[in-house]
Formats: structure tokens, sequence, C-alpha cells
């Protein structure tokens, strides 16, 4: 991003740390809790928004040299991701094409990938270059794997779940990926891998790293006590980049930087962001802290129900002491993610799936959230607002029968 820009963003921060404001959206927002509990709202998303689109589904650094693989999948559906001899990264359907047996699983290091059903094997472009007893077949039977459009730039690798899928890395990321480039994400390595069924719907992942409203209270021992400045621990603003977002954190420093001229500013004007890339991808850390993380919930196969990657990253090459405070940031995002922001969503998931609340809202400190969950409706065609009415008149109408009974 332009230094100018983020000069901007450093300025407004600093402007509503003076006042003691939050950056407050427009509105208030009361929506269903169907877009968390219902089943045929479910499976629309898994096709409209997972299986039609392109997805971020890893780094370069989970496959950072030839013969490096990484399985992982997109709403259910296998992939492949492979570094092959020449250095390009390719997705493929991780699935055999005989009968169908994943090639791979986990991630790892391969001169190739051999079914362990009837030992097909095919090499780290998707070729298929041994079959046992190869007569049995007619040639025209024997085909690689099905690769898919994919694209890698910047550190990041996006792939489209459907071989025909339209895939445009530019026209994907539009504004956001000039602001993914100061991340430096090329220049990390994996150092921490974690991937666990959730109970939760894929949405509550998502909606925890984009707002900052919650901190003070559930992370009150972790993240809370980073900046020694509450007024500036509640500047962070709300980036809108089409249909990813972003919601940029200031840290302690700049407010050092007030009476400097612009030119002596540094580039990273000392803030950073979490963010998150439609559907579902969060990217979040890097500088001032010591790890970038990258989180996925994929659905599962019930709408209460997600498979949660959280995979960390540290800076290539760090000595001792930085590798140390790595790890501690590890600690630190695990914590965080893993136990205190997971064991609310579990409850919340539960809570809703019983009726116990009728809708929900999302507040005016909330605005990441209300954009990312106005875009999921447009994509899939939901009415949110008609949704809310009927809730209410089933409500309304509870209330007279049980009035009228007494």
């Amino acid at each position: 991003m332009e230094k100018s820009k983020r000069i901007a963003l450093a300025r407004r921060m600093i402007e509503l740390t003076e006042l003691d404001q939050p950056d407050m959206g427009e509105e208030s927002w009361e929506t269903d809790i169907g877009r968390f509990t219902d089943p045929v709202r479910f499976e629309l998303e898994k096709q409209k928004l997972f299986l039609e689109l392109p997805q971020l589904i890893a780094l370069s650094a989970d496959i950072p040299e030839p013969g490096n693989y990484y399985a992982t999948e997109i709403a259910g559906r296998p992939i492949l991701l492979v570094r092959g001899k020449d250095g390009i990264a390719r997705a493929f359907l991780n699935a055999c094409r005989h009968r169908g047996v994943q090639v791979a699983k986990g991630c790892g290091k391969a001169a190739g990938f051999s079914c362990p059903y009837h030992a097909w094997t095919y090499g780290l472009d998707g070729s298929l270059i041994s079959v046992p007893n190869r007569a049995a077949f007619e040639e025209k039977q024997l085909n690689g794997l099905v690769e898919l459009p994919s694209a890698e730039k910047g550190g990041m690798i996006l792939v489209h779940p459907q071989p025909d899928g339209h895939l445009d890395f530019d026209e994907f990321f539009g504004p956001m990926q000039a602001y993914l480039e100061d991340f430096k994400i090329e220049e990390y390595e994996l150092i921490h891998a974690y991937r666990a069924p959730a109970r939760i719907n894929w949405k509550h992942a998502v909606d925890g790293g984009l707002e900052n409203y919650h901190t003070p209270f559930l992370h009150k021992d972790t993240f809370g006590r980073i900046s020694r400045n509450s007024a500036l621990s509640r500047a962070l603003l709300h980036i809108p980049f089409g249909s990813h977002h972003a919601l940029v954190a200031p840290n302690d420093a700049i407010l050092t930087l007030k009476d400097l001229p612009e030119d002596q500013w540094p580039h990273h004007c000392h803030f950073t962001s979490t963010n998150s890339v439609f559907p579902n991808t969060v990217i979040g850390g890097g500088f001032p802290l010591p790890v970038l993380f990258f989180q996925r919930s994929e659905p599962g196969d019930k709408v209460g129900e997600c498979d949660y990657v959280f995979r960390l990253y540290g800076k290539k090459n760090a000595s001792p002491e930085e590798r140390a405070m790595q790890l501690e940031g590890v600690k630190l995002f695990m914590q965080v993610a893993v136990q205190e922001d997971m064991d609310v969503q579990v409850n919340a998931q539960i809570m809703m799936e019983k009726g116990i609340v009728p809708t929900v809202v999302f507040g005016r400190r909330e605005i990441n959230l209300t954009r990312m969950h106005k875009e999921y409706d447009a994509v899939i065609g939901h009415d949110a607002e008609k949704a809310v009415k009927e809730v209410h008149e089933r409500m309304k109408n509870y209330k007279g029968n049980k009035m009228a009974a007494e």
C-alpha cells in the first residue's frame, strides 16, 4: 500500500485516541440466527461461497520447496497442493483416477504420490507415471490427477475448487492485494500447525478476529494487555476492500509519530491488522508481533460443525532470540484462538441451536461483521430483513396466544 495511505490510517487512529472514541459504524444490525443454524442455508453457502468461488487456502510457506505437498480441503472437497520440480505451485483434486482414493494425507516432501489401494502413481505435476498391470486398461482411461486453476503471488496460494472455474488473482484480491503486500508474507516460514474439528458454524471463527469489542473482556489477560493505552486499544479501524475486510490495530509506538514530519514516518506506521479474505480465510499478526497467523474454518458435514485450521509462521532465518519470541507468540495466539475464542464460540453455537435467543445483533463497533454477513447474504440471495420480521411476528403471536390462554 502507498505510504501516504498508511499515514492517513495512522493519523485517523491517533485522532481517535486523542478523542478517546472507537471507530463506529452507522448501524447496529439485528439479523437472524439462521445464518449459524439453518441446514438449508448451510448447504447453499457451501455451494455458492466455497465451491463456486476461488479460495485462499494456503501460503507459499506451506509448500516452500520442490517436492513439498500439503493436503487440505475446501468445504469437504479434497485438495492437494504440490510444488513441482520447476518450482511452480499446483493444485489437484486429491483423488486417484482409478477408484477415487486420496493419494496423500497431511503434509511433507515426496518424489510423487502412490495410491494406497492399487498403487497408481503420479508425479509432482499430476501426471500418471505408473500403473500395475497397465495392459488391463484402455490407454484413454489412464489419466493424471485432475488439476485445478491456481495462482501464487505475494506468498499466497489461490485455488478454484472446480477444474473449469474462473480464477484471476488480481481480480479476486482487488485493492486488498496492495495492502497485504506490506506484510511481506513470502518472508515467513511455517513454525506451528493446528487442525481439529470444531463445534461451531464456520462463520463464528471468521467473526472472532474481525472485531475488537470483545477483546478487553474475553482477552483481558492476553491480547487485552498488549497496549498500555486504553484509548489506543480501542482506536482500531474497520477497512473494507471490496468483499474483503481488515481490522487495523495500532501499537503504542504510533503515538510517537504525531509530531514528526511525515517523511520520517516508517512505512509500517506502527500498525498491523487482522484481515478477512472472502469468504473464510483470516490472516493476521506480523510486525510488531513475532508471528503471522493463517486461519481457515472449513464447513463440516453439519451446520454447527467445521474443520478448524490454524497455522502460524515466523520470519525466516530468525536468530535464537527471535525464534524464542516467535515461539512465545505461538503460545499466545494458540491460547487466544483455540482456547479463549473457541470456548465462547462453541457456547454461542449451542445456545443458538437451542433457540435461546431469537436473533443476533452486530453493533456499531462490529462494523466488519455487518459488512461481511451482508456480503454472504447477497451471494446466496438471503433476505435478512424478511427473516427478522418473521421472527418478530412469531414472537408477537406467541405472546398474544399466551396472554389469551391466561
